[in-house]
């Protein structure tokens, strides 16, 4: 008693953390006699000790007598850090404290009450539904307003119907909050309950909020008279409302939604949709934005335009611009000379992007820009939109300073290269002569736009590797059968990387003539060449790709094992899939567990076999792969296996995956 006595001499001394140590003293001392100390610590005028008492009374079993105590202490009004403390330590203690909080939901003091239903709301303990809905009837204002914002907090659509009720009850700041219960929780509501509402000023803009949230394609008149109201926050209200319904509806309502809007245009509402960018609010910002992309007005041009800083809106912008046309085009040329180096970068990629030969003059200019993001715009559009006219500044922009100018001038020759074929290739032989190796790199990226095998296969004997693999790459791609002995013949380079993109190429060209170039290249030093050479050799198949394949099975381990294992699933026949079994018996768990991958995916005539062996593996995650093959193959009928496999289990990672297996069949 003694200890308590100087405890409480602590607590009400100057220094603030000796009073906070005396609280976490206070955790030591039977609650019964420490009761009244904490919750005068919880009143302390230090929040570092009020938040000690709070943490240090959750440590401790409480009785009902210090709950209802702790809910006493919501009456204090001359001590709000006491009553925060409070409000604190009931809703941290959850459900525990609801049978009681619910009790004092009738208590005479109307702010205890309010503060009651604040707490239920904050806990979410569904519970509380029934007497929350009662409170909806409460007396005092503040009381039934609290009922329902907290109703809307818990999210349980058992509130739905009494909220609807209680909107025809009730003062309009009531209803406000019924409405935002109503939003929260966001099950449909039939229109019909809003319209006595709608007319009233006050609550248009909550009515409109909780239709883009409960309505329906009957809400969409409602929210597109709302986008033309004089009330800045009733039009940015039914923006979001707008974009949030038409995220939900079937597509045929939300294409109705997207001709209606275009209605809109030449009228005076989009200029106050446009002066509400302005707003600091993210959501409501992407939602003007989307909306007046939907309008289409030329008038947002230049919105929009600001709008592409933002990478998350950029596609939204696009599409506004599609949707206007040739105005938004006009819109953007009208503002080009003056925009700042950032804006011309954005417009180049609208014009792009839309395919504008309007553009054309424009793009020349910029690609002599003294900003590189400027420059690589403009190239990378005049690619896209096919202006061939531009060919000779694209070409001056081969040996451009920064590299991403220098591969955009690459990709507009390649995009241009149908259209513009003799100056384009003109370009590429010049670069193929290049005695840098980049330049004849993009030179076979060209060749290959242009579909010439001849210059292509000049590549392929380049001195640089790196050359040579983009041509054999190239001839690759092209798929004529002239190219295979081209690709024959890279399947001997020096360099390995080579050697893979030959072994790649023949399986995309599959000839019957590369198959033994490609059992050839089983032999291959290069561990990446042999798996190369068995992808293709399952791509193309055959007697003789099989008969390959399983003559290295006896002598292929690791990565090389594993991937001719896939290569015979690709053949995907009888035979093949058999070999696949082999991988069943190997030393290694990653060939195990890729043949069990591979034989899960066709029948369980290998079970049988093999089950017990592999249910009794070494490695662990081999018999959880088994498990799962089983289950999937046999379904209950795995059961009796699977228990029987989980007796002997002793892996708890194993056992684990065991039990959800067989929770299945429960």
């Amino acid at each position: 008693m003694g200890d308590l006595e100087h405890i409480r001499t602590q607590l009400t001394g100057a220094d603030e953390e000796e009073r906070r140590q005396a609280v976490i003293s206070l955790g030591r001392h039977p609650l019964a006699k420490s009761r009244e100390l904490f919750f005068s610590a919880m009143g302390d005028g230090s929040w570092r000790v009020r938040k000690e008492a709070v943490n240090t009374l959750l440590t401790v079993p409480l009785d009902d007598s210090t709950l209802n105590g702790l809910i006493g202490l919501l009456a204090s009004s001359d001590n709000a850090g006491l009553r925060n403390s409070a409000v604190e330590a009931l809703e941290r203690l959850e459900s525990r404290s609801v049978p009681l909080l619910l009790d004092h939901l009738k208590a005479s003091d109307h702010d205890v009450r309010k503060f009651v239903a604040d707490i239920l709301g904050s806990i979410g303990d569904r519970s509380s539904i029934p007497s929350l809905v009662e409170a909806l009837q409460d007396p005092d204002a503040n009381v039934s307003a609290a009922a329902a914002e907290n109703l809307g907090k818990i999210g349980d659509p058992r509130a739905v119907a009494p909220l609807v009720e209680a909107l025809a009850t009730g003062d309009v700041w009531f209803r406000f909050s019924v409405l935002g219960a109503l939003t929260r929780i966001g099950e449909p509501v039939p229109i019909p309950v809003f319209a006595p509402l709608v007319a009233d000023p006050l609550l248009k803009r909550p009515v409109i909020e909780c239709l883009g949230a409960v309505g329906d394609r009957d809400a969409v008149p409602v929210i597109l008279e709302g986008l033309q109201d004089r009330v800045r926050a009733v039009r940015e209200a039914a923006a979001c409302a707008l974009a949030r319904l038409r995220g939900r509806l079937p597509a045929v309502y939300a294409r109705e939604v997207d001709d209606q809007l275009t209605g809109f245009r030449g009228k005076p509402c989009v200029d106050d949709l446009i002066a509400s960018l302005d707003t600091t609010d993210r959501q409501v910002r992407e939602s003007l934005v989307g909306i007046l992309a939907l309008i289409g007005d030329e008038r947002a041009a230049l919105p929009l335009l600001e709008g592409c800083r933002d990478e998350r809106l950029r596609r939204t912008c696009l599409q506004g611009f599609r949707i206007m046309g040739e105005g938004g085009m006009a819109a953007l040329l009208a503002a080009f000379s003056k925009a700042d180096d950032e804006e011309k970068t954005f417009i180049i990629y609208l014009w792009g992007e839309m395919g504008f030969g309007g553009a054309a003059p424009y793009l020349g200019e910029a690609m002599a820009s003294n900003r590189y993001s400027v420059r690589n715009a403009a190239v990378v559009a005049a690619g896209k939109i096919g202006l061939t006219g531009l060919l000779d500044q694209i070409r001056l922009l081969l040996d451009d300073s920064e590299q991403d100018v220098r591969k955009g001038a690459v990709d507009a020759l390649v995009r241009l290269a149908p259209a513009g074929r003799e100056k384009v290739a003109a370009i590429a032989r010049t670069l193929s002569t290049s005695p840098d190796p980049d330049n004849r790199r993009d030179a076979a990226r060209i060749f290959a736009a242009l579909a010439d095998p001849e210059r292509l296969a000049l590549l392929v004997k380049d001195e640089s590797p790196l050359v040579r693999r983009s041509a054999v790459t190239a001839l690759a791609g092209l798929r004529l059968p002239e190219c295979l002995g081209n690709l024959v013949m890279a399947l001997v380079d020096e360099d390995p990387d080579v050697r893979i993109a030959a072994a790649t190429g023949l399986g995309e060209v599959q000839g019957e003539g590369s198959v033994g170039s490609l059992i050839l290249s089983l032999n291959d030093e290069d561990p990446w060449v042999r798996c190369a050479a068995l992808r293709s050799l399952g791509k193309i198949g055959g007697e003789r790709a099989l008969d390959a394949i399983e003559d290295l099975l006896g002598k292929a381990d690791g990565v090389v094992l594993i991937t001719a294992l896939e290569a015979l699933a690709g053949l995907g026949d009888d035979r093949a899939l058999l070999l696949v079994r082999r991988g069943l018996e190997n030393s290694d768990e990653e060939v195990v567990k890729s043949a069990i991958d591979i034989l899960s995916r066709s029948d369980c005539s290998w079970i049988d076999e093999y089950r017990d062996r592999l249910l009794r593996h070494p490695h662990w995650d081999v018999r959880c792969a088994t498990a799962r093959a089983m289950a999937h193959l046999l379904g209950e009928g795995a059961a009796m296996h699977l228990r029987k496999a989980l007796e002997s289990e002793q892996d708890e990672l194993v056992r684990g995956e065991l039990r959800d297996l067989l929770g299945r069949w429960r």
